[in-house]
Parts: C-alpha cells; sequence; structure tokens
C-alpha cells in the first residue's frame, strides 16, 4: 500500500471531493470574474466614446454568440464532468478545466499589456478611465483564480493520469484550432458587413450625389454658353430651356428622387442685367442623414447648408467637399516652399519630382520649359522661377473633367497669391481669389442663404 505522503497516490475519497469542491468554487469565482471584467469594460467611457465615433461596420451578433459559446463550451464542459461521481469523469473534467485556464494564463499576459496601454492612453488628458481600472483589477484577480484553478484541476487528476492528460491536449487542441476558426470566421463577417455597409451608405447618400452630379451639369452648361455669348445674360428660365441650351442636361424639379431643383437668375441693381444665377437642391424634409440643401452659382462652387438634417443644430453654409482640395494646388504649394526652405537653399527648383509632386500623380512631365503633371480630374502646369527672381514659382491646375467631377480651375501666381475661375478654362492672375471657406471645412459668413 502507498504512503500518504506519496505524491504519486491517488487521494482517498473524501479528498477528492474536497478538491473537486475547491475547482468548483475556482469556476465560480472565474466566471464572476469574467462577467465583472466584461461589463466594466464595456461600460468604460472610453469604450462608449469610440463605439459612438466608430465608422466601421460593427461585428455581427451571430459571431459575438459564437465567441461566447466557444468560450463558454469547456467551462461547461468541465462543470458537468466534475459533477458526476465517477473518477475518471471527475479527471477528464478537471483536465477540461487545466487546459482551458492554463491556456487563458498564456495569453493573459498580453491580455493585461494592452489593458494597461489603454488606460495609459485614457489617462492623457485627465483621471484614468475608472472602467478600464476596475476591469484591469477583475482581470488581474481572474489570473490569480486560474492559478488556482490549474493547480487544484492538476491535484485531482492524480486521480487518473491518462484520462486528465488526454482531456488537457483535447482542450489545448479545441482552444487552438477552435480559435483559428473563429478568427478566420469574425475577419469574413466583418468584412461582409463592411461590403454591407458600404452599399447601405451607396444607397443612402445616392440622392444627394446625383443631386449634386445634375446642378454641376447644369452649372457647366451655363457657363459654357455664358462663355461662348459673354455679352448675353443668362436665361430667365431653364424650364423650358434656352434657345441656346446646347448640353445634353435637362433641368426638372423633380429630376432627382428626396430633392426639388430650382432656378434662379440673378440681376445686377446697377445695370438689371440678369448677371449671376442661384441652382438650389433642396431635400424634402429634415431628419434624413445625407440630405443637406445644395446651393451652387456663377462662382462653381457648391455651397452645402451644414447639418441642416440635424434638428435643433443650427446650420451653417460650407463648402465640403470643395474643388480646391480635388485640385491638390494647396498641398503642392506646400511641398514646394517646403523645398524651397529646407533643400532649395531659398531657391525655387527648375522642374519637379515625383517626390515634390505627392500623392494621387502620375509621374511629372517635362516640356517647354513647364513641368506637367497629371491626376484623375487636374492637370497642373509648374512654371519655374523666372529670370532674376529665382526664389518663385507659378502653379495652374486646370479641371479636365468640367461639369463631371470639378468645375473649378486654379492658378497660383509668382507673388503666393491665389486666383479662381469655374469656365472651361485655365486661371490666370486676372481670375477674383477664391473664398476663404473654399480652402477650409469652415463657415462661409459672406454667403447669406438660409434655406427653409
Amino acid at each position: 500500500m502507498m504512503s500518504p505522503s506519496n505524491p504519486t497516490a491517488a487521494p482517498d475519497a473524501r479528498t477528492l471531493t474536497s478538491r473537486t469542491a475547491q475547482l468548483r468554487t475556482g469556476l465560480i469565482a472565474a466566471f464572476l470574474a469574467t462577467c465583472g471584467s466584461f461589463f466594466f469594460w464595456s461600460t468604460s467611457a472610453a469604450v462608449q466614446h469610440d463605439r459612438a465615433n466608430n465608422l466601421r461596420a460593427s461585428v455581427p451578433a451571430w459571431i459575438s454568440l459564437l465567441g461566447v459559446g466557444f468560450l463558454s463550451a469547456p467551462y461547461i464542459i468541465s462543470w458537468f464532468l466534475i459533477s458526476r461521481r465517477e473518477q475518471k469523469s471527475i479527471a477528464m473534467g478537471a483536465g477540461v478545466a487545466c487546459g482551458f485556464f492554463g491556456g487563458f494564463l498564456l495569453a493573459s499576459p498580453h491580455a493585461l499589456i494592452a489593458m494597461f496601454l489603454y488606460v495609459g492612453l485614457s489617462a492623457r488628458n485627465g483621471p484614468p478611465d475608472h472602467g478600464l481600472v476596475l476591469a484591469g483589477f477583475t482581470l488581474l484577480a481572474l489570473m490569480v483564480i486560474s492559478l488556482w484553478i490549474v493547480w487544484s484541476a492538476f491535484k485531482i487528476g492524480k486521480v487518473q493520469w491518462n484520462t486528465f492528460g488526454v482531456a488537457v491536449g483535447a482542450t489545448a487542441f479545441y482552444l487552438y484550432f477552435g480559435f483559428q476558426s473563429l478568427s478566420l470566421t469574425a475577419y469574413r463577417g466583418q468584412r461582409g458587413a463592411e461590403q454591407k455597409k458600404v452599399q447601405s451608405e451607396m444607397e443612402l447618400y445616392k440622392p444627394a450625389i446625383l443631386a449634386r452630379e445634375t446642378i454641376i451639369g447644369l452649372t457647366a452648361c451655363l457657363l459654357r454658353n455664358h462663355m461662348l455669348h459673354p455679352e448675353g445674360e443668362y436665361p430667365a428660365s431653364l424650364n423650358p430651356p434656352p434657345a441656346n441650351w446646347a448640353c445634353q442636361t435637362k433641368f426638372a424639379s423633380d429630376a432627382v428622387p428626396e430633392f426639388t431643383l430650382g432656378y434662379e437668375p440673378q440681376k445686377d441693381a446697377a445695370s438689371g442685367r440678369m448677371n449671376d444665377f442661384q441652382l438650389t437642391a433642396m431635400p424634402g424634409r429634415k431628419g434624413i442623414r445625407g440630405r443637406e440643401p445644395l446651393l451652387i452659382d456663377s462662382r462653381g462652387i457648391v455651397f452645402v447648408d451644414y447639418p441642416w438634417e440635424m434638428e435643433n443644430v443650427t446650420a451653417k453654409v460650407m463648402v465640403m467637399p470643395s474643388d480646391f482640395s480635388n485640385s491638390q494646388i494647396d498641398s503642392l504649394k506646400f511641398n514646394l516652399d517646403r523645398y524651397v526652405k529646407d533643400k532649395g537653399n531659398g531657391l525655387a527648383p527648375p522642374t519637379l519630382n515625383a517626390e515634390i509632386g505627392g500623392a494621387g500623380y502620375e509621374n511629372p512631365i517635362s516640356e517647354g520649359g513647364r513641368t506637367r503633371l497629371e491626376a484623375r480630374d487636374y492637370e497642373t502646369l509648374y512654371f519655374p522661377p523666372r529670370a532674376g527672381d529665382s526664389n518663385r514659382y507659378a502653379l495652374s491646375a486646370r479641371c479636365k473633367s468640367y461639369g463631371q467631377n470639378c468645375l473649378r480651375s486654379y492658378f497660383v501666381d509668382y507673388d503666393g497669391s491665389m486666383h479662381a475661375i469655374a469656365e472651361p478654362r485655365a486661371a490666370t492672375a486676372d481670375d477674383p481669389a477664391p473664398p476663404r471657406c473654399e480652402k477650409g471645412a469652415s463657415e462661409c459668413e459672406d454667403m447669406i442663404w438660409e434655406p427653409m
């Protein structure tokens, strides 16, 4: 007979019952610590803020339920097996618990480091996030409880080592390959959700996009005709179209779903001539995301009353998106000024290269003493320094897809001044400066427009 002090001896029934009770207590404590950690994590201010500002599609609910089931299965199986009175069943349940919580202990340092990182980030502008701190403490408690469970399960494993070892191995196999499969399933589910969200966003914003394209196309026709007949006036009405209307774009107030189009010529008070116009696209009603009033005039700028869609919020007239940002002329000017200051010893370069040109352009082409940069919607020309003025340059960004993706063309003169025009030609130094709000998403304070 083996001595009771022999560590390899199987425990008697009373000892086995006591150790099983300890394991049950550990499992209950682990369950409570896990629930507490998830609760504090999910209700923390930082996580709530990220959820409110996250633009990505949410993970489908069935994937979250699948993950809960995947992690709950070993726990439930272990509890069921150790609840039976057979030694083989108890040893198997202890093996499952040992493998499951042992796997958690292997992964816990990474989780703990991530938790400390989140707590540190939350404390950058004030005290640490209380919810994240509590979640971190419950995670530490869960690590201690897991150590206790692994030790208790290991002592129970003396009942039947082979059964215990097989259960540990099977649980490790389940966790490793199951986690791989779950990660792949979650990735595919997330991609599917993102695709559905993109499709939904496209459907949501389709009327607004169509309204924008329609008034841009109509404006392009008006400006082309006016450029060909500068002595003439803008038409008094677009329905029916004027006699010299040579464009395919037709005006109809109900041409865009959920929007109503409007056209009003603007009469000059001094001369009495119709020297400008306003094309508007008004949403049918408020409260629908992606439905803001649009207005465009002879400047070729699409003004947006944003956020008109939101109740109890004062909307502001803005330009977004703008041809100015689409042309990239400001980014190119910034790159050139930085080059002149940091690398050119105060001298502007004779030509451009891909590094100065920046992203979004094809390879620069030198011709006729100028450098040409091509993008989807804009052709940009770089004019090198003139004789006797080696630190200055000029830029021209001409709209290529006129009436489709853009209307405005821009010119940066040698003195650094900016000029813009909405006619189908390159801008020059004689054209007016663009309004300040066209250069950034700011309120157009000089634009008087209050859509009802």
